[in-house]
C-alpha cells in the first residue's frame, strides 16, 4: 500500500468498529473504514469514472485565463463528486 497513513487509518477503523474474536460484522467494520476514510477526506472512486463522473468533469471545464492546476483541481472534485453520487 501506497500511503501509510491510509492504511493506519482502515486498520483503527475495522478495530474500533468490531471487538468481537469470533463473528466478526464484516458489514459494520466496512463502514467504519468508509466513514473514516471519507473524514480524513478520502473517497474511494472507481478507477473508470462512468459516464455521470466524465459528464462532471466536462461541466466543471471552463475557459479563459486560469493556471493549469486550478482548472484540474476544479475538474477532479466535480468528478469526485459525482462518484460519491
Amino acid at each position: 500500500m501506497a500511503n501509510p497513513e491510509i492504511k493506519k487509518l482502515i486498520a483503527q477503523s475495522i478495530k474500533q468498529a468490531d471487538r468481537s474474536l469470533f463473528n466478526e460484522n464484516y458489514d459494520r467494520q466496512a463502514e467504519a473504514v468508509v466513514k473514516g476514510l471519507a473524514k480524513a477526506g478520502y473517497f474511494v472512486v472507481p478507477v473508470q469514472p462512468d459516464q455521470a463522473i466524465l459528464d462532471a468533469g466536462k461541466e466543471a471545464m471552463t475557459a479563459g485565463r486560469y493556471r493549469p492546476n486550478d482548472i484540474l483541481a476544479q475538474i477532479y472534485a466535480a468528478m469526485v463528486r459525482a462518484g460519491k453520487a
